[in-house]
């Protein structure tokens, strides 16, 4: 099993931090047997405060993030100390199928905001932790996809999206949308939204485009001043949040924001070539269809650096038609003018993504002023992108064994 994501955050990196170090583990609780749960927790009842680190290797097998941890020692024993209540939680609750998938991705998306939105709160034991406030405060998009044999699962909240990548037998290309975005260009989205409150506050709840007229998602975790009891805003926000009224105007029945995610399952077969999962600073810029296109050409481009041969499957090569040589050299002649800056995909489709015209065609002009610019934020979205490929043998062989 393989767990993919892109967390987008807004109102400061925050929250996406944390959410990108947490949400798998909350995942692969919420896919752990019984069994498995209460070895985990006689192990982790050992540890001494300073090893509950150790908990998270206990759940994943390996993890991969490139960027770096901001929490400090003492959040980081909060969020390991609450890590461990969950598995409890989970185990002493337990009361669903744990080889339900999407069950088990929606359960973790909003038990993980739960608690990140409850850590802020003051208890007998602890007074308020501003960093945990901030973290909370701060909002973040995210889009995960988990992989099980030939069974992709993508689970979506916000303005982040996955798309599919095919290729037929004869060499057509096409896009398989994964996702929906969640902001005023999802009509059903936006009906959702409204239908969750009174009808005199139809024209309140989403005004210039946005939630209570502040927020652009519709979903997403942290944001507590969408979610908070107005009391809880008032008592616990209000103090610390010296910019501007910490209470939205118009904020008469929270919550207003879901971190609910929408899931889709599809199931890959060989013509399935890549996932894309990316923020909305890639979809504000490129359609899917052009991210589909950009990235097999620049497959292409990699290809056409090795030496040129015959295809090794030809079954004679003695005996191929002069025709057929004549379509594979002008296939790389192709290639070889779409050779890439980038030797990787997601790179190069930052690149295009940043200096794409209005006309179609990559600005190098363009990418300098944007990435030169000394306020970007006020031009350009930060950006992040994933991409799978997919081992054509591999979905083979766990065809043949389904089969």
């Amino acid at each position: 099993m393989y767990l993919f994501g892109v967390f987008d955050g807004h109102g400061g990196p925050w929250c996406s931090d944390v959410v990108g170090q947490r949400l798998f583990e909350y995942i692969a609780v919420s896919l752990r047997p019984p069994n498995d749960l209460e070895t985990i927790m006689q192990k982790a009842r050992t540890m001494s405060s300073h090893d509950h680190s150790n908990i998270s290797s206990l759940l994943l097998h390996s993890y991969y993030n490139p960027y770096k941890d901001m929490r400090n020692s003492k959040i980081k024993e909060i969020h390991q100390i609450n890590l461990l209540k969950h598995i409890e939680e989970v185990y002493t609750t337990f009361d669903s199928d744990y080889t339900d998938i999407s069950g088990a991705l929606e359960s973790a998306f909003i038990k993980l905001d739960r608690d990140i939105c409850a850590e802020a709160i003051p208890t007998d034991t602890q007074t308020i932790n501003e960093d945990l406030l901030q973290i909370c405060t701060a909002g973040s998009c995210a889009c995960v996809a988990l992989i099980k044999d030939t069974d992709l699962y993508v689970a979506n909240c916000g303005d982040a999206r996955a798309i599919l990548g095919t290729m037929d037998d004869n060499g057509n290309t096409s896009v398989i949308p994964l996702s929906s975005i969640h902001n005023i260009n999802n009509n059903i989205e936006t009906k959702r939204v409204l239908s969750e409150h009174p009808s005199n506050e139809y024209h309140s709840v989403i005004r210039d485009d946005r939630l209570l007229g502040l927020l652009m998602p519709f979903r997403a975790f942290g944001d507590i001043r969408f979610k908070w009891p107005k009391n809880y805003l008032k008592e616990y926000l209000q103090p610390y949040h010296k910019k501007s009224n910490a209470i939205p105007r118009f904020y008469l029945t929270p919550p207003y924001l879901t971190v609910r995610p929408e899931i889709i399952k599809h199931k890959l077969t060989n013509k399935d070539k890549f996932l894309v999962l990316a923020t909305d600073g890639v979809w504000d810029s490129l359609s899917p269809e052009k991210v589909v296109e950009l990235i097999f050409n620049h497959q292409k481009g990699i290809q056409s650096f090795d030496r040129f041969v015959i295809n090794k499957n030809e079954p004679n090569k003695s005996s191929i038609k002069l025709k057929t040589i004549s379509k594979l050299l002008y296939e790389r002649q192709q290639a070889i003018k779409n050779q890439p800056i980038d030797q990787n995909s997601a790179t190069d489709l930052i690149r295009h993504a940043l200096a794409y015209t209005s006309k179609g065609q990559f600005d190098s002009k363009l990418l300098s002023d944007v990435l030169t610019f000394p306020h970007p934020r006020s031009i350009r979205d930060d950006i992040t992108i994933t991409i799978v490929y997919f081992d054509q043998d591999y979905i083979d062989q766990i065809e043949k064994k389904i089969k």
